[in-house]
């Protein structure tokens, strides 16, 4: 996306002629020649600033171009490097971030405190090593997707617990507490499971878990395998 002429002659600070400010076309003095800055000349100004197409002309000394080339010649560059900059800060935006990079910071804080170790600095591994610095983030929303599945498990059994056991309302909190914890969404996903008439076979481990425990109570509350994690 190319810059704003108008914008780019502000950031340069050139003086405008601010009757024409929010017109199509921009006067400006002409840093160029400087003809309009010249004793006697205070109202001149010869330079102008199409908002429209993004170009510029002066009509005294009869400088013109883009709004790249207008950059190149207010800094004093060559106009390929003006074009790479902002080709470069185009691919920049257009990336598409990584779902990793959309944590928030208690979704990394329970992920340091499941799988430990310090939090890297990710700008200096970007910069050193882009395609690492992509295997990395992978890995890691592998380990989180992990993370998800277990809780998701989790909350179908205290789910299924809750109806059996008339303790509905205490499980249910329980799920909406590690929701809070976990910034991730739990009690829509189980109950939505819950109500297919098809469900992945790890909900019918836990529902045959909860049918033996309700014929064969052991303890206050059961304990699945695999349940135990906490964070």
């Amino acid at each position: 996306m190319l810059p704003e002429i108008v914008e780019v002659a502000k950031l340069h600070q050139l003086e405008l002629n601010h009757r024409t400010i929010h017109n199509e076309e921009v006067l400006a003095k002409c840093p160029f020649c400087q003809e309009d800055s010249k004793p006697g000349k205070r109202r001149r100004f010869y330079l102008s600033l199409n908002s429209q197409g993004q170009v510029f002309r002066c009509w005294y000394c009869g400088e013109s171009g883009g709004v790249l080339r207008f950059i190149s010649l207010l800094e004093g560059v060559n106009e390929d490097e003006v074009k790479e900059r902002y080709r470069s800060q185009d691919k920049r935006r257009s990336r598409k971030r990584h779902p990793v990079e959309h944590w928030s910071t208690g979704q990394r804080r329970v992920y340091r405190v499941i799988y430990g170790g310090k939090e890297p600095d990710w700008q200096v591994m970007r910069k050193r090593d882009y395609s690492y610095y992509l295997r990395t983030l992978d890995w890691m929303q592998a380990q989180w997707n992990e993370i998800v599945q277990h809780e998701l498990e989790r909350a179908y059994f205290w789910l299924l617990l809750g109806i059996h056991s008339g303790r509905y309302a205490h499980y249910i909190a329980r799920i909406q507490s590690r929701e809070k914890l976990l910034e991730i969404p739990l009690l829509s996903p189980v109950l939505e499971l819950f109500s297919r008439s098809s469900r992945p076979g790890w909900t019918v481990e836990v529902e045959e878990f909860i049918q033996r425990y309700m014929s064969h109570p052991l303890s206050p509350e059961p304990v699945a395998a695999g349940m135990e994690m906490e964070v």
